[in-house]
């Protein structure tokens, strides 16, 4: 049986919000665009479920447009933080599971005093992404994981080149996995899949790697 989509309102149609409505479309959710501004909600009404222009701290409207029968909303608003709070606040009190956006360590502490079930630090969290980016040498991507955990997309070092991946020892002697695996082909594209204990590793391959943040650096700096 197909699993039925998830409805989900989008509150703030900014860089984030735009973009988080986006791939949830892609993750097949039915999307609920809202904004105060007409103009960001045109641009993406053409890919959503619904696209609405109202402001959201009037209560009244939140409740007649239904956005209190969804089953998450987003309040992804980034300039003005009164109205996060505000909003936050009045979907709580509608039963809805709410997760909103924050700047900094006082808006979060804010937020969760509200009641919001999660709350998201964009921000911070890409400062964070593009440091750990900048400071891995040799890792095409770094993503962070929930729990402290990281993945990173490496090529294999210099004293790894010629081995089989069974002899590299990496998950006993860094506690990190490979989860993936990409061979480079003789016209440069890539073979991807889950590694082999006997694949062999040459120049211009790719590690999929996940393990803790520690452990990574760890693995990094050997």
């Amino acid at each position: 049986m197909q699993k039925k989509p998830k409805k989900i309102a989008v509150i703030g149609l900014g860089t984030f919000g735009s973009s988080l409505a986006n791939e949830l479309i892609d993750q097949n959710a039915e999307v609920v665009a809202i904004d105060i501004k007409q103009e960001l909600v045109n641009n993406i009404s053409s890919k959503v479920y619904n696209a609405i222009c109202f402001d959201c701290t009037n209560e009244k409207q939140l409740k007649g447009y239904g956005i209190g029968n969804l089953d998450l909303a987003i309040v992804a608003i980034g300039e003005n933080f009164g109205n996060t709070v505000i909003i936050t606040k009045i979907l709580k009190d509608l039963g809805v599971t709410v997760y909103s956006r924050a700047s900094n360590d006082r808006e979060e502490i804010i937020l969760n005093a509200v009641g919001a079930d999660k709350v998201y630090r964009p921000e911070h969290e890409q400062g964070i992404t593009e440091a750990r980016a900048i400071t891995y040498s040799g890792v095409k991507e770094y993503v962070r994981l929930r729990s402290g955990m990281d993945l990173i997309v490496a090529e294999p070092g210099k004293a790894q080149i010629g081995k089989m991946i069974r002899d590299l020892s990496i998950r006993r002697t860094y506690g990190v996995n490979i989860a993936f695996f990409g061979k480079m082909k003789e016209n440069g594209e890539y073979d991807y899949r889950i590694p082999n204990p006997e694949d062999v590793l040459n120049e211009g391959d790719l590690l999929w790697l996940i393990g803790s943040n520690k452990d990574i650096r760890r693995y990094r700096e050997r």
